[in-house]
């Protein structure tokens, strides 16, 4: 996807939605994290979950959906488990506590789960996947969210986009991180900011038609990817994600970008393998370094140039990014400068 737009430094983005968090009474630490959340997800390519998603996040603190100070409690616990409440706190800050206490975990145990219950939007998926690989772990993470998939076959929204990661050490590790939708509900709200058309296979419009259109795909249906198995795959998710931790299930959780007194009482999971439990860190990291060495140099398909691994394209997206900085639509430059607006911020984005 190409964006015209300014390129900003990473460095002045992530400081500028800190100050903006801080301003908006999130604690300083909170606020570097949330900002680091957003800022990733930006550098490796995944605008949907970055930077357009701070005037959202401002507006839930300020009208009372997103704890700025939640108790962060464990209700269940065993040797490779816990079960937390989150408090209605913001999804980032809560999400890295949890991923944190399952690295624990899995040091002692060489495996372990947590179940999140009674959360907020997490961010993107592979932020916490890749706390694992920092450990030497394999790291698995997924969450439901608000109902905007129809499950196969349908034409209701009743499934979230219901994200999944998976990341594995290895020299250019693997991490697959992916919506069980076609693409995620922020990669079509992205595309609309931006004035772009959709695939017609992205999503349908509110009488169950296939569209090209974003604002029109934004009322109505998005699809599964993969027909009946990215459907099986998103209920699964959903009961990792909400039924084992009790949280709403999609169908009944609260909006993002909208409803933004309400908590929107999601679900999360995370998992940690210590790789060091099962094998020889550097065999198990050698072995995978053939593996996708063999797939990368595979026959490749008519139209293809390369094969890529899950996580390399993000990976060079990530440097890109850094060395040009990230590009932003004119419409979210915009919303950045109502932000420092609203909350007396110095900076002046529309002059970057």
């Amino acid at each position: 996807m190409t964006v015209d737009g300014k390129r900003v430094q990473a460095r002045v983005l992530q400081e500028f939605c800190g100050k903006a968090f801080r301003a908006a009474g999130l604690g300083g630490a909170e606020a570097d994290l949330v900002s680091r959340n957003l800022m990733e997800a930006e550098l490796r390519g995944i605008g949907s979950h970055g930077v357009m998603r701070l005037s959202t996040y401002l507006r839930k603190m300020k009208d009372g959906g997103f704890n700025r100070t939640p108790n962060v409690r464990i209700l269940r616990e065993r040797a490779g488990m816990a079960l937390i409440d989150g408090d209605d706190g913001l999804g980032a800050v809560v999400g890295e506590k949890a991923m944190k206490l399952c690295i624990e975990k899995a040091r002692d145990a060489g495996i372990a789960a947590v179940s999140v219950r009674n959360v907020n939007h997490y961010g993107y998926a592979a932020f916490y996947g890749k706390m694992a690989l920092a450990e030497g772990m394999i790291g698995i993470t997924c969450c439901n969210t608000p109902a905007k998939m129809a499950v196969y076959g349908g034409a209701e929204n009743l499934l979230g986009t219901n994200p999944l990661c998976i990341a594995v050490p290895a020299t250019e590790p693997y991490i697959f991180d992916g919506a069980t939708s076609v693409v995620a509900r922020g990669k079509i709200m992205y595309y609309s900011i931006a004035g772009l058309p959709i695939p017609s296979h992205w999503a349908c419009d509110a009488a169950g038609r296939p569209t090209t259109d974003a604002k029109v795909a934004l009322k109505g249906v998005q699809l599964p990817f993969g027909e009946y198995k990215g459907s099986g795959i998103a209920i699964a998710v959903e009961i990792l994600s909400a039924a084992l931790s009790g949280a709403r299930f999609s169908y009944a959780a609260n909006e993002l970008f909208s409803d933004y007194e309400k908590p929107q009482g999601l679900g999360f999971f995370f998992a940690a393998l210590d790789v060091s439990a099962f094998a020889e860190p550097d065999a198990f990291r050698a072995g995978m370094d053939q593996l996708l060495s063999r797939l990368r140099s595979s026959k490749r398909a008519e139209g293809h140039d390369e094969i890529l691994m899950p996580g390399e394209l993000e990976a060079r997206s990530e440097r890109e990014n850094l060395r040009d900085g990230v590009a932003l639509p004119p419409d979210l430059v915009k919303d950045l400068t109502s932000v420092a607006a609203e909350y007396g911020l110095s900076e002046d984005p529309a002059a970057w």
